[in-house]
């Protein structure tokens, strides 16, 4: 099944449940979609690649905003709530990305084929870490876990 055919469903199973909360979150996420239909540049590409775009880059955004309202601490917990219910319910569509041990492997190989552990070599590792595996990594952890490496 499509993601958007899921995406329908799981909206009409939400109106019929009355859930608001899961209503929103896929209404915004179609709202999101439509506005990248309707953009300048749009090639007319509709399939499952959209959807999973929309949604990664709305997870991204969330994210960023959950960690600000974070920072206000108490008079953001109602929004860090609801981000965290919004990221929970849109986990099923986002790619899964490769864990700690797996990318550290990656970065010691990174190192190892740059020569060696000297600090300048951080942005050439960072870069050939996310050249091989863009879409199967956290930008953050792989730069965490090369100046670990390197540090």
């Amino acid at each position: 099944m499509s993601i958007e055919a899921d995406m329908t469903a799981r909206m009409k199973d939400a109106m019929r449940a009355r859930d608001k909360r899961l209503l929103g979150v896929i209404r915004m996420v179609k709202s999101r979609v439509q506005e990248a239909r309707t953009a300048a540049g749009f090639d007319g590409n509709d399939g499952d690649e959209l959807w999973q775009s929309v949604i990664e880059a709305y997870a991204k955004s969330q994210k960023k905003a959950r960690a600000q309202y974070a920072d206000v601490g108490e008079a953001g917990a109602s929004h860090v709530e609801q981000i965290d219910y919004e990221l929970s319910v849109l986990e099923e569509w986002l790619p899964k990305k490769a864990d700690e041990a797996t990318v550290q492997g990656w970065v010691d190989a990174a190192i190892a084929g740059l020569g060696g552990k000297e600090r300048a070599k951080f942005g050439a590792v960072m870069g050939a870490v996310m050249k091989a595996h863009k879409a199967d990594v956290e930008p953050a952890m792989v730069r965490d876990l090369v100046k670990k490496s390197l540090g």
